[in-house]
């Protein structure tokens, strides 16, 4: 085909395929693809390097018989999308962007991953062909364009990283992708972490036995987040605890304080999780972590994590856990495998006062449009005084190269209009009242 076209590059041909493995031509793409790192890990072969030589009148070294693929690899493209809004685009500024190390490390299991090759890429052969790394690793990347501080705008598109993961096999590079996740610090922006994370943890997803309609069937109502279940409630639960410990242990140390007023730190905690109380004994404190007792049940915690560090690495039993923590006045924010938890260490009496303290009710603003994402106001739709029906288009507004049509949720009559054409809005801004 190349021939017929008088191409002469890298590109991308489409196909798609049936449940009888019939495979169909969609299209042909003239330039690489946004998966081909997936390609490069699994086949050590640099696609951009050997389109640049090519470009530069060489011949290919390579033929189709020389490629030889190695291993799995997937990658999970970063969007400075909000899933928890329909996946609609989100702004601002990158106050913190902390992309997992790269590099090809032991195989995540029983113990944290520990680097063996300090390479961004699977090892390389010129002649076509992969080098396969050593037994039992897994190799971590991340392509990405930004930076911590820098600014995510509305003009551009709002993919922000791709990281990708290659393992010996399937399960191996979805675990690394897990642990690659965990360990991805993104603040200031909406983004689809917990997303992917969700994904990553699917059981359709983990055995391969989905299709194309996965999400529209997974999420019908849209993405709402992520609840862990009970066993690894347990986990964080006794992991809070130690990390609240640690704090508390380190107020001990101020000094200045009478010799008779020392803080003493208490051993018994209630760890409250999504309205989960778990009542929790501390015994054989130590800096680096604790026995922890809930009902009969032990399990030993060790951790380096320190008061203000944002990620902590926390050795649960027999499994490794990565926690992106955010210290709150009543424990910890712990975002981990797509939950976001806010998780209270509390002595006994304050979880009782907690048993009785009043829900917090949100506003009511179904009588209001307020702008879903942060962009420009395109074009009003309708007019003060307007009776709308359910589904009519009220304004349009833009953002990250695409437009966005708010429509009416049900029937009713335009009371003011706050915004104009050509506004920028801010995230929950209001464009409309209705009576």
């Amino acid at each position: 085909m190349n021939s017929a076209v008088d191409y002469c590059s890298a590109g991308t041909v489409e196909f798609i395929v049936d449940g009888e493995k019939n495979f169909y031509f969609l299209e042909m793409n003239t330039r690489l693809q946004v998966e081909h790192p997936v390609t490069e890990l699994i086949t050590g072969i640099d696609l951009v390097e050997q389109m640049i030589r090519v470009a530069n009148g060489e011949t290919l070294s390579i033929k189709q018989d020389d490629v030889e693929l190695n291993g799995w690899a997937i990658e999970s493209r970063l969007y400075a999308e909000d899933p928890y809004r329909n996946f609609l685009p989100s702004i601002g500024r990158l106050t913190r962007y902390r992309p997992p190390e790269e590099g090809t490390f032991r195989h995540p299991g029983s113990v944290p991953a520990q680097t063996v090759v300090k390479d961004k890429r699977a090892s390389a052969s010129t002649d076509g062909g992969a080098d396969a790394p050593a037994e039992n690793t897994i190799i971590v990347r991340n392509d990405t364009g930004v930076f911590e501080g820098g600014e995510i705008s509305m003009f551009y598109d709002p993919m922000i990283a791709k990281l990708c993961t290659w393992g010996e096999d399937r399960a191996s590079a979805i675990a690394a992708m897990r642990e690659a996740l965990d360990g991805f610090e993104v603040e200031g922006i909406g983004h689809n972490l917990p997303f992917l994370s969700a994904v990553m943890d699917h059981g359709k997803f983990c055995s391969g036995d989905m299709t194309t309609a996965f999400i529209a069937e997974e999420w019908p109502e849209g993405f709402g987040g992520v609840s862990i279940n009970e066993t690894d409630r347990i986990k964080v639960a006794a992991a809070a605890s130690v990390l609240n410990m640690i704090s508390e242990l380190r107020r001990t140390r101020l000094t200045g304080a009478l010799a008779n007023h020392k803080r003493k730190v208490s051993k018994d905690w209630t760890v409250v999780i999504d309205g989960h109380h778990t009542g929790i004994k501390l015994k054989k404190l130590r800096n680096e972590g604790a026995t922890v007792k809930f009902g009969e049940e032990r399990l030993e915690v060790e951790t380096d994590w320190r008061p203000g560090q944002s990620l902590a690495s926390v050795q649960v039993g027999d499994e490794s856990l990565t926690l992106k923590v955010d210290q709150t006045n009543t424990g910890f924010r712990i975002r981990w495998r797509g939950a976001d938890m806010d998780v209270k260490v509390l002595t006994e009496k304050q979880a009782e006062y907690l048993a009785m303290m009043p829900e917090k009710i949100a506003p009511d603003t179904s009588n209001m449009l307020l702008c879903p994402m942060p962009g420009l106001v395109v074009s009003i739709h309708v007019r003060e005084g307007d009776k709308v029906q359910e589904g009519q288009a009220l304004a349009t507004v833009e953002a990250m190269k695409m437009e966005n049509i708010l429509r009416a949720e049900k029937k009713g009559t335009i009371m003011l209009i706050h915004a104009n054409e050509g506004d920028s809005l801010a995230l929950d801004d209001m464009i409309m009242e209705f009576e």
